[in-house]
C-alpha cells in the first residue's frame, strides 16, 4: 500500500464519510429545535391555575387561563401597613394586563403580587401603554393603593376605566396595567 491510499477500492471510505457528516448535521438540527421548543416552554406567558373551589380533576368549560388561585401564604413581611379600609390580601381578586409587550412579564407580576397574599386572575394582554397604573372597581380603593403599593416604582391609582383595559376582568376588583416601566 501507497501512501495516500486506502485499503480498500471500492469507495467505502467516502461513504462512511459522508454518512457521518449527514449523522452530525441531524444531530445539531435535533439539538437546535429543541433548545428552541425548551426555551418557549419555559416563559409561557399564560400559567395554568386552578380556583380553589374547584379540584385540579374537575374539568372547567372556559379556558384554563380564566380561572384563578386563591394563595393561602402569608403576607410578604414588609415595612408598609395596609391602607385604611383595605381588606385582607385574600379577599382581593388582582388581575395583571400587559400592556408592555414583553412576554410573560405579566406572569412574573402576578407572581410578585401573589406572594403578598392577594388573589391572582389569570394575567392578559392589553393594548400597548406608556405607563403603568392601577385601576380598582368601585370600593376597592384602598386594596388598589396596597397592591401599587407593592410595585417599584408605585404606579398611580384611578378608577376603573370605561371601557375596562381588558375585555375580560375574571372577577378581578383590581386591575395593574403593566407598562414597560414594571416589565423589566
Amino acid at each position: 500500500m501507497k501512501r495516500g491510499e486506502h485499503a480498500a477500492e471500492d469507495g467505502s471510505f467516502g461513504r462512511s464519510a459522508g454518512g457521518a457528516m449527514a449523522r452530525g448535521i441531524a444531530l445539531i438540527a435535533a439539538a437546535v429545535l429543541l433548545g428552541v421548543i425548551l426555551l418557549n416552554a419555559t416563559d409561557a406567558p399564560e400559567p395554568l391555575t386552578v380556583s380553589s373551589d374547584e379540584s385540579p380533576d374537575e374539568g372547567t368549560e372556559g379556558d384554563a387561563a380564566e380561572t384563578t388561585t386563591t394563595t393561602t401564604a402569608p403576607p410578604a413581611a414588609t415595612d408598609t401597613t395596609l391602607p385604611a379600609g383595605a381588606r385582607p390580601p385574600a379577599e382581593v381578586t388582582v388581575l395583571v394586563a400587559n400592556g408592555a409587550r414583553v412576554q410573560g412579564a405579566a406572569s412574573r407580576l402576578s407572581t410578585e403580587i401573589a406572594k403578598a397574599g392577594f388573589t391572582m386572575a389569570a394575567p392578559a394582554n392589553t393594548a400597548p401603554v406608556p405607563t403603568s397604573a392601577v385601576d380598582f372597581a368601585e370600593g376597592y380603593e384602598a386594596d388598589a393603593q396596597a397592591v401599587a403599593a407593592l410595585l417599584a416604582p408605585a404606579p398611580p391609582v384611578a378608577p376603573l376605566p370605561d371601557p375596562a383595559p381588558v375585555e375580560d376582568l375574571r372577577g378581578a376588583q383590581v386591575v395593574v396595567v403593566q407598562a414597560p416601566d414594571l416589565a423589566s
